[in-house]
């Protein structure tokens, strides 16, 4: 495996370039990537059952690795890495990871392409601001839900009244009330040991105040080292994944590929996010990947062409390495509609047979404070864990026809739709979702049903 000094010298001692001309060679590096291996998108073949595509997407994702690299922004150098030591790392994989504490542990386990057991979901107000007053109930709405496995946090808006502004030293605080508000929502629903999979703090220092055996982050938990867009990283990313990796804490590889950035469309995007899988582990000892796909108009990927790409690099990864990777669902939607279940239910079929975990929601691209519920992740749940009946060529059918419910507001609306609040959505003293609302997701259920999604009515 590269060991930590090894990251520290390759900063320091790899090839000096400029941030943008690094991104000029990413770019021109993809296209030739693509076109050597002739990978095309096909908008009919939403969850791609030719397993040879997934492969290819595999090898051009490994051999950008190879040829590129990553970047530091910190000492403006390339982070280049031998073939030896790309396959050692991928060989050194752990079969699988166990989440959480005593009656509340999960197994979490490399999945394969259309794998009959069911995928484990994290969920929580991903990337989504909450307010103060209202976060132990918004994440109570969440921990109390049965199909999902882990929990996440989202980000306070203020702390004491006051703005959490990113780099501020009020970020220390606000991760330590977010872990210790998570750890609450888990005692009142009588999941104490759950697993958590974050603190919600943008800058790596403040995450490291939330490791607390009694009242935070633990050894059963996790925490998310990002990369910037593409494939870069920075010196204090590097130093949380150490931090975390000597603290016995599960480093969890977040991954933003933006659809139509440096990838331009789907084949380069798919292939920008194998290589993220393998950056992250190389990196930073990632042992979950968070493939939090995001589509530059509507802040998604719940889009037939974002879609395809979270299957074939689901796929490419189940049938190339033992890497444990998760669908952070990001919808274009928030909660109180329709859409947003159907875009939720699109994913979760897709992401389930294609060899991923689960996450999210990431409701209406986490554009909108307090725009996130738990009954949209139970849905997500609930069908990702019973559509592993499903082969590729079922479930691109059924996707096809959800995707067919919303896909015109996509292209019309290239923006995010807002929904309603929690405080719209849930009774604030009992955590249970509205009748109105409640009766959406049965009709939602139903149609699904209807479609030949082997839900309970």
């Amino acid at each position: 495996m590269v060991m930590y000094l090894d990251i520290v010298d390759k900063s320091e001692q790899g090839p000096y370039m400029e941030e943008r001309e690094f991104d000029k060679l990413l770019i021109r590096k993809v296209r030739e990537l693509v076109k050597e291996y002739n990978i095309r998108y096909d908008p009919d073949e939403v969850v791609p059952s030719d397993t040879s595509l997934a492969n290819d997407v595999w090898k051009a994702g490994f051999t950008l690795v190879l040829e590129v690299g990553g970047y530091n922004i910190s000492t403006h150098r390339r982070i280049i890495f031998s073939e030896d030591e790309i396959k050692d790392a991928l060989k050194n994989i752990p079969e699988y990871i166990i989440i959480g504490e005593g009656s509340d542990s999960r197994i979490m386990k490399h999945r394969g392409i259309e794998d009959p057991d069911p995928p484990l979901v994290e969920a929580g107000p991903t990337g989504t601001l909450v307010s103060e007053d209202i976060y132990l109930e918004t994440m109570i709405s969440f921990a109390q839900e049965n199909y999902i496995d882990a929990i996440g946090s989202g980000s306070l808006r203020t702390y004491n009244g006051r703005e959490v502004k990113v780099g501020s030293p009020l970020e220390v605080r606000a991760a330590a009330k977010i872990i210790a508000l998570a750890r609450e929502a888990l005692r009142i629903v009588n999941k104490p040991g759950l697993h958590i999979n974050d603190v919600a703090a943008t800058t790596p220092w403040a995450k490291m105040i939330a490791v607390n055996e009694d009242w935070g982050i633990r050894r059963s938990d996790s925490m998310l080292v990002a990369q910037m867009v593409e494939l870069k990283t920075s010196y204090e990313h590097i130093a949380l994944a150490e931090f975390m990796r000597h603290h016995g804490i599960v480093v969890g590889n977040l991954m933003t590929p933006i659809w139509g950035s440096y990838g331009g469309a789907s084949p380069g995007t798919a292939v920008i996010s194998v290589a993220e899988h393998i950056f992250g582990l190389l990196a930073y000892g990632g042992l979950k990947h968070y493939l939090s796909l995001t589509h530059m108009f509507n802040c998604n990927n719940t889009g037939r062409e974002t879609l395809w790409v979270i299957s074939v690099v689901g796929q490419a990864i189940a049938n190339n390495s033992k890497m444990i990777t998760l669908h952070d669902c990001y919808t274009a939607t928030g909660p109180g509609t329709k859409m947003i279940l159907y875009e939720v239910a699109a994913g979760a079929i897709t992401s389930a047979v294609s060899g991923l975990h689960g996450t999210g929601i990431g409701s209406a691209g986490g554009k909108f404070m307090d725009q996130e519920t738990g009954l949209e992740c139970r849905l997500y749940g609930e069908v990702a864990k019973h559509s592993t009946q499903f082969k590729r060529s079922d479930a691109n059918e059924i996707v096809k026809k959800i995707i067919a419910k919303y896909e015109d507001t996509l292209r019309k609306e290239k923006k995010v739709i807002p929904g309603k609040s929690f405080r719209e959505l849930y009774d604030l003293k009992t955590i249970k979702p509205s009748k109105e609302w409640l009766q959406l997701y049965l009709e939602v259920k139903k149609e699904l049903i209807d479609l030949g999604v082997p839900l309970s009515e």
